[in-house]
């Protein structure tokens, strides 16, 4: 892979909802992998029985990083307790308000290459057209998206022993060592990371990344330059 086609995504809210609850749904601040993997599907056309095994681990680069801080809100979203469609027109005492995190303004910019040139190449064209074959979304439905593709670039891995500024997330598994000097906010989640098209979760990876929109200085096992852009990234 040494070509990678960027762009940014941004919307009024995104809801990227944590596996691990239920009644109030909490969001991760970033997309995971998964979720940009459906977005790029989206773009593409690819139906979703079929795509979260267009994009194994062993056949794309996928990376993303926050372009400016975020804060979370909570609202209260209307909710239905339906199990057909008649429940739909029951009384008020079968509806109830569920409060719902969601991130705030966010502008996210992903990093994406692929193995398979056509798959990669009709991103690249639905990208330079400002298309797309469905609704993207930031996670739940109601947090629409529009993107701007940023170019493609050059894409080169970097062996170096120094401190590197990174501009997206970072994995443990990728992570030598972290300079924390400065006012840099940063955070750490346990996010799916790759699954099959029956939704079967196989791998949960563990990310560090900064939600103030700045880079990360750190070490790391592996590390790509983007020459043209002056950014280095970590694949997810």
């Amino acid at each position: 892979m040494n070509k990678v086609l960027v762009f940014d995504i941004f919307g009024e809210y995104a809801h990227f909802r944590k596996y691990f609850t239920n009644m109030s749904p909490t969001t991760f601040i970033i997309p995971p992998r998964t979720v940009i993997a459906g977005i790029i599907g989206a773009i593409i056309g690819i139906d979703k029985s079929e795509n979260p095994e267009k994009f194994l681990l062993k056949d794309s680069l996928i990376a993303v990083g926050l372009k400016r801080e975020v804060n979370k809100v909570v609202m209260q979203i209307n909710g239905v307790k339906a199990t057909s469609l008649s429940n739909l027109t029951m009384p008020l005492g079968m509806k109830r308000q569920i409060n719902y995190e969601f991130v705030k303004n966010p502008l996210y910019r992903i990093y994406f290459s692929h193995n398979d040139d056509e798959l990669y190449n009709l991103l690249k064209n639905r990208l330079e057209m400002h298309e797309s074959t469905y609704t993207i979304a930031l996670g739940s439905a109601q947090c629409l998206a529009n993107y701007e593709y940023i170019g493609e670039f050059d894409l080169s891995e970097v062996e170096s022993e120094d401190y590197i500024n990174i501009q997206t997330a970072i994995s443990l598994d990728n992570l030598i060592e972290i300079d924390f000097t400065g006012n840099n906010k940063i955070q750490k989640s346990i996010m799916p990371n790759e699954m099959l098209n029956d939704r079967t979760v196989t791998k949960y990876e563990e990310f560090i990344y900064s939600i103030s929109g700045a880079t990360i200085l750190a070490k790391t096992k592996k590390v790509y330059s983007i020459n043209k852009l002056g950014e280095f990234i970590c694949a997810m």
